[in-house]
């Protein structure tokens, strides 16, 4: 799968899960999936009682069979400490995540400066649709819901970034696939800038990014060069 289609698959495996929730006991099959692969993080068993935001990331990348990138923890805290020390964390309060993202939360926060707190709350994030994200998360409302919050918004309190470009370049590998050449849109760049760089065409490069209009691309952008 490429980078882009792992992304997908996670947000589309933690979808699935709308609607589940505490007041019929639906949610407790993401909890008894957390709870289902031994060792448990810090050796802990989650109980039906607690909090279950990070469970939900958490049994989404297992369900999505991504536990290798989505670091499974059952609280932000240390969640936030495994991305951390895996190099791949996110401090900066107003980057603009991408699909699949992990957004923390600090329901503390002043809105003052870079947000450092202690989080609280925990979720996935599903689009970014100009200046608002849609993040899908467990335990909102008791329930599996979504949330539209700013970018650089109040109470981010940073972000975790599952490594999907060395995943899928091992799997790629692994059936024998060249990895998909990837590249990040910079400030001043046009498609046909880019396909000249590539030995490409923007015909190519827009089928295969699925772009609507090719007079627009935004910085920061992930497309993909065949």
């Amino acid at each position: 799968m490429t980078e882009k289609q792992l992304r997908e698959k996670l947000v589309s495996t933690a979808k699935g899960w709308l609607g589940l929730r505490e007041s019929n006991g639906s949610y407790k099959k993401i909890v008894d999936l957390y709870n289902s692969v031994k060792p448990l993080p810090r050796g802990y068993r989650v109980k039906y009682r607690d909090n279950w935001c990070a469970v939900f990331v958490s049994a989404a990348g297992m369900a999505a069979g991504m536990s290798d990138i989505i670091l499974r923890e059952c609280g932000c805290g240390a969640m936030i400490g495994l991305y951390e020390a895996a190099g791949h964390w996110q401090e900066n309060d107003a980057y603009r995540p991408k699909p699949g993202d992990i957004v923390f939360y600090d329901w503390q926060d002043s809105g003052k400066g870079d947000n450092v707190g202690y989080p609280e709350h925990v979720g996935i994030v599903c689009r970014v649709t100009g200046s608002m994200i849609t993040v899908i998360e467990g335990n909102k409302n008791d329930a599996v819901e979504y949330r539209k919050i700013p970018v650089n918004g109040r109470y981010i309190r940073g972000y975790g970034l599952p490594d999907y470009e060395s995943k899928a370049e091992k799997e790629q590998e692994a059936a024998g696939e060249e990895p998909v050449r990837v590249y990040t849109v910079q400030a001043g760049d046009t498609l046909s800038k880019i396909a000249r760089k590539y030995n490409t065409t923007v015909a190519a490069l827009v089928k295969r990014n699925h772009i609507k209009n090719a007079d627009r691309i935004d910085v920061g952008q992930v497309l993909e060069l065949g």
